[in-house]
């Protein structure tokens, strides 16, 4: 009888303790009826939480052998986290799933169906989320930007919950970027990819951490990970458009005082308007390169993702 193939099942944690005995226990349900096929591990990275996430994940390692469990040195973030954990897995195939149960793990099974019709990429498509009517109109136009300025660009309203094969895991090996912005750097891989439709849950428990300035973080990272040059083009493009307009505001000015010396405007009103608007241009397009040289200059530091402080059952 040949061995069983294994799948690793990476979940980040950050502030998760209402969250991780109910997470393991639900994912180990749903991979219940599996068991006589495939053998699984379990990693959890925790991204040093202040509550008593990692002193749980402990016990159910202590539990479970088969769970892997590592704390960082210090907060590395969200994406450096996924890498970090992806980077620990054995398995012929890999799924990423969140900790706060948004992902039902329930689907689980689904992605390793996909994956056993020959899917090398089985990645978590939203049809809904449990979340304002703003939050979702603000995600569609972060995804058309995206997909509008993107080289390969990553599947809409996809997140992180995914399966990978070995060789596309084996393939994100060779992406050396600091901030590894995984969803994105799956699509540009390539391979046979399959969405699976789902509805995205609220949070089971506890609060999240990603505030607004984590998610504006999150969007600059992936839009330069994923984009290329195309946003320098694109304020390239703006600015010349911006100053044929300045342009032609001021022809329009100075002809209208020549023809209406009299009607013409007085005073500072649009002096001020226009050194306002092309000052906002001009901030905005140094914001955008001063973004690229930041990412330029971390990259050639070439420091590493993490350090691991504490582990257990993990080499």
């Amino acid at each position: 009888m040949p061995p069983k193939k294994l799948i690793s099942i990476v979940t980040p944690c950050y502030n998760e303790e209402a969250n991780v005995r109910r997470h393991f226990d639900e994912v180990c349900a749903a991979i219940a009826p599996l068991r006589e096929r495939y053998d699984f591990e379990h990693i959890y990275t925790d991204n040093v939480s202040r509550d008593r996430t990692f002193e749980l994940l402990s016990k159910i390692a202590a539990e479970h052998k088969n769970v892997r469990v590592m704390r960082f040195s210090r907060n590395i973030g969200p994406n450096r986290a996924v890498a970090m954990g992806i980077s620990q897995a054995k398995g012929d195939a890999t799924i990423v799933i969140q900790a706060d149960l948004q992902d039902p793990p329930e689907l689980i099974p689904d992605f390793i169906k996909g994956w056993e019709e020959g899917y090398d990429v089985v990645y978590g498509s939203i049809i809904k989320r449990e979340e304002s009517a703003l939050m979702q109109a603000v995600r569609r136009l972060y995804y058309k930007i995206i997909a509008a300025l993107s080289d390969v660009p990553p599947p809409a309203n996809a997140g992180d919950y995914r399966l990978v094969s070995r060789r596309v895991l084996d393939a994100l090996k060779h992406y050396h970027e600091d901030d590894l912005y995984f969803r994105g750097a799956v699509s540009h891989v390539g391979y046979p990819q399959k969405p699976l439709p789902f509805v995205r849950r609220a949070r089971a428990g506890g609060e999240t951490s990603q505030g607004f300035i984590a998610y504006v973080a999150f969007s600059i990272n992936a839009m330069l990970s994923g984009t290329g040059v195309a946003p320098i083009r694109a304020v390239v493009v703006a600015g010349l458009l911006i100053a044929l307009l300045g342009f032609a505001g001021t022809a329009f000015l100075i002809v209208n005082k020549l023809v209406h010396p009299d009607s013409a405007p007085h005073g500072i009103t649009t002096l001020g308007a226009l050194i306002t608007f092309f000052a906002g241009a001009q901030l905005l397009a140094i914001g955008v390169i001063g973004e690229y040289i930041r990412k330029i200059y971390v990259q050639s530091l070439n420091r590493p993702r993490g350090f691991i402080a504490d582990r257990v059952n993990l080499e």
